[in-house]
């Protein structure tokens, strides 16, 4: 079984990293930064947050519908999530949807790239 990192390398022999960037940039950039150690926007900063539990940074203020969730943030959970926030979690503040299976995955493996070993 590969652990996050391996699966960060694998993400980068089944991708184009600079093609999976410019889609989080064009689909996420204008309300997240991916950065590590990158502040807030209207959403929260998305570095290392493949594998871990939706909603506990302490630096950004969460809807009460994510809090509450008990999302861990995998693939699967990211891709549906991306494709529509509000019918997957009613109340939830996200308002962006992503119907495009191509680009859910451009940005699921980006996202994937950014992932901290442990």
């Amino acid at each position: 079984m590969l652990g996050l990192y391996g699966l960060a390398a694998l993400a980068a022999q089944e991708v184009d990293l600079a093609k999976a960037k410019a889609q989080f940039l064009s689909s996420c950039g204008v309300c997240h930064t991916a950065e590590k150690g990158g502040s807030n926007r209207q959403g929260p900063n998305l570095h290392d947050v493949v594998g871990k539990p939706a909603a506990v940074r302490g630096d950004f203020k969460f809807s009460e519908p994510l809090k509450s969730s008990g999302f861990t943030w995998d693939e699967a959970t990211l891709d549906r999530w991306i494709e529509d926030a509000a019918a997957m979690r009613p109340g939830t503040t996200m308002a962006y949807r992503q119907r495009d299976a191509e680009r859910r995955k451009l940005v699921i493996a980006y996202l994937k790239t950014l992932t901290e070993p442990k």
